[in-house]
């Protein structure tokens, strides 16, 4: 029933974020942003010896201010976001989760490149993703089949809550077989793939149906390749879980964790839109 209640809620709020319009997004994955910087420095890493708190409110304001404050339509300044630097930030969102899950951060030598590496590491697989993403739910152009702006960022949590609600259903009452034994045996195979179907679907046709968009010119597409990056998304922030020895990455959210728990696949969602529209234009 918590779970429920509170997916019921985020929904909520996400589609008033939505109606409310640009600002409101903005803040909106900021706070995301700083919420996930803060639950892996404090969490998921070992942070400061004798400080893991300040460390982890640095992390949190960086995430934030970055995410919150940083040019629109700029990755860095005077480079476009649908430049090749788009691609190169994409790209680093796996490498900087590995990193985060690697052996070296989670020993206690050479604490002053550990830091910097960690830093880096944040940086390319929670900010990176949620700044691209800000970048294209604040376009004004219209890709994918006709998605601009705000409806970008509904379409996208769309696909989220259609991937999780689909999975969670079907694998509590015909899921036999897990995921992944080791990083994840609460998921099932048959939940995952339930929740990819229905993902691609909702792109296909429920998604033309009631918003008009036009899933041949890339949406449809874009749903179909959905389902596997959200799951993705979802194992990766369940390996660093595992890693660090915790169940949930926080406790922001009853029934289902923390910030990270809850947004896992949107950062991987966030890179394959950032990808999909820097390859459409």
């Amino acid at each position: 029933m918590p779970r429920t209640l509170t997916a019921l809620g985020v929904g909520a709020a996400i589609l008033i974020i939505w109606w409310t319009g640009v600002p409101v997004i903005r803040l909106f994955l900021a706070v995301v942003a700083g919420g996930c910087c803060w639950e892996i420095y404090l969490r998921l890493q070992p942070g400061s010896p004798t400080h893991p708190q300040r460390a982890a409110l640095a992390a949190a304001l960086l995430g934030l201010s970055v995410v919150g404050l940083w040019p629109v339509g700029n990755i860095l300044p005077g480079i476009p976001a649908n430049g090749p630097v788009t691609l190169g930030l994409a790209l680093a969102f796996v490498p900087g989760w590995w990193l985060l899950k690697s052996d070296y951060l989670h020993n206690r030598r050479h604490a002053f490149v550990q830091t910097l590496l960690r830093l880096a590491s944040t940086l390319a697989y929670v900010v990176a993703p949620l700044l691209m993403f800000r970048n294209i739910c604040m376009d004004s152009q219209i890709v994918m089949g006709g998605l601009s702006g705000p409806n970008t960022f509904l379409a996208t949590f769309g696909l989220l809550w259609i991937l999780d609600s689909g999975a969670l259903l079907v694998g509590k009452r015909w899921g036999r077989h897990p995921l992944h034994r080791r990083i994840s045996p609460s998921k099932t195979l048959e939940g995952s793939l339930a929740g990819w179907l229905f993902c691609a679907l909702a792109g296909w046709f429920l998604y033309p149906l009631l918003g008009g968009i036009r899933a041949s010119d890339g949406w449809g597409w874009l749903a179909l390749a959905a389902g596997p990056a959200g799951i993705a998304g979802d194992l990766m922030e369940s390996a660093l879980k595992r890693k660090a020895g915790v169940k949930d990455s926080g406790h922001w959210l009853p029934g289902h964790g923390g910030w990270l728990d809850r947004f896992d696949s949107l950062l991987a969602l966030a890179v394959l839109v950032s990808l999909w529209k820097w390859a459409l234009t």
